[in-house]
């Protein structure tokens, strides 16, 4: 078992992982065939990357509540459940508040303006008359940012609750089911239930801010999940045997999924609930083969301490809040551009990465916004080593 003040550096990179590909799924979706679910349309797209925002979203955000889950039943061990709530409401609600005054805006008003560039002439002056009309606040939705919404529910639930979730995930039917290798079907029932009141029997995404129970419950099982393997940290190590296998299996899943989904969408009409039923059960299954799979492939491969993982881990939540603005900046001129969307989507990806690192690095870490993302402000000196020893292909303290 480790001491409760160790640091769980495994955990840490997949939650940082987690967040990271949200960059990744984000510079596809303006090349997907999927309407509305990007700030901007690009006239170029590809079914290839449906596959991969499917196979992204399905396990994405659920990995990342499973380490949420784990992460909020440590921190309330250590602080209690008031000083858990403060340190919630510092680390998710202010970067919520702060993300939703300063980012919808411009990126809101980017959406419309791409949205005249390609159907009206004149797209700056049509711009301009939507902002007139006072059309920016009656739109007003939580952005990428609505998984921390979520998650403060989750969290506000779960402080009056800990310690009966700790005494009752705390219990060995918990480790027995968990050191299972069925494992991820026990738990894939479960989701496949809370999918059942979904639209397409995958995990829905909220456009306004009233608390919708059933996406909450989806991802409290995800949460709870987290919260059981922190109980039973000491049997993190059987973990590790999960690895490539299940990776493998989720992939298989997923193109059955694709299948379903492409049944419903070509069924809109009715229902299809042999389609909509394999969607779900597809979902569920990929969601939980990634979780374990990752989580064994972490804890073997990322368990020591690394200053290069600590780096891009203290760097992910920055990069993922301020993401969308950088990546709309670079696909707005490739909108003309009759390149492949794969190509587009890469193109976007790394050229935003090292633009979010230079942003973090010089107006973040060591400023009053690292200690509200991170903790910690980070002094200046450290900060240029700890960039030039992540940058090192085998650096690690």
């Amino acid at each position: 078992m480790q001491h409760a003040s160790e640091r769980f550096h495994a955990f840490d990179a997949l939650r940082a992982s987690m967040m990271l590909l949200g960059v990744a799924l984000h510079s596809a979706t303006a090349y997907s065939t999927f309407p509305d679910v990007w700030w901007l349309k690009d006239p170029v797209t590809s079914h290839w990357l449906d596959a991969f925002l499917l196979f992204l979203h399905s396990f994405r955000l659920p990995a990342f509540f499973v380490m949420s889950g784990f992460f909020a039943a440590l921190l309330i061990g250590r602080r209690g459940w008031q000083g858990f709530l403060e340190n919630r409401a510092a680390r998710l609600g202010l970067p919520f508040l702060l993300g939703m005054l300063f980012l919808y805006p411009v990126l809101k008003v980017a959406s419309v303006f791409c949205y005249f560039l390609v159907r009206q002439p004149d797209a700056w002056n049509r711009t301009l008359g939507w902002l007139g009309e006072g059309r920016l606040e009656r739109a007003i939705e939580p952005m990428h940012l609505w998984f921390l919404e979520i998650l403060m529910w989750l969290c506000l639930a779960a402080a009056p609750l800990a310690p009966r979730l700790t005494r009752w995930l705390g219990r060995t039917w918990f480790r027995s089911v968990l050191t299972n290798r069925f494992a991820p079907l026990f738990w894939g029932l479960l989701t496949f239930l809370t999918l059942l009141p979904m639209e397409f029997g995958i995990l829905d995404t909220p456009h306004n801010f009233a608390p919708h129970f059933r996406i909450i419950g989806a991802y409290a099982v995800f949460f709870a999940f987290g919260w059981g393997l922190y109980c039973h940290r000491e049997s993190l190590p059987l973990l590790r045997s999960a690895g490539w296998p299940h990776v493998a299996l989720a992939l298989l899943f997923t193109f059955f999924t694709i299948g379903a989904i492409d049944r419903q969408v070509a069924n809109r009409a009715v229902r299809d609930w042999p389609a909509f039923l394999a969607t779900c059960a597809g979902t569920a299954l990929t969601a939980w083969f990634m979780i374990f799979g990752l989580i064994g492939l972490f804890l073997r491969y990322c368990s020591q301490p690394s200053a290069r993982h600590r780096y891009l881990s203290d760097s992910a939540y920055w990069l993922y809040i301020v993401h969308p603005p950088v990546l709309v900046a670079l696909q707005i001129p490739m909108m003309p551009l009759p390149w492949p969307a794969e190509v587009k989507a890469l193109i976007g990806l790394f050229a935003a990465v090292p633009i979010l690192l230079a942003s973090y690095h010089y107006f973040v870490r060591s400023t009053w916004i690292g200690v509200i993302l991170n903790g910690r402000k980070y002094p200046v000196p450290a900060q240029t080593t700890a960039i030039e020893t992540c940058l090192e292909p085998q650096a690690s303290v």
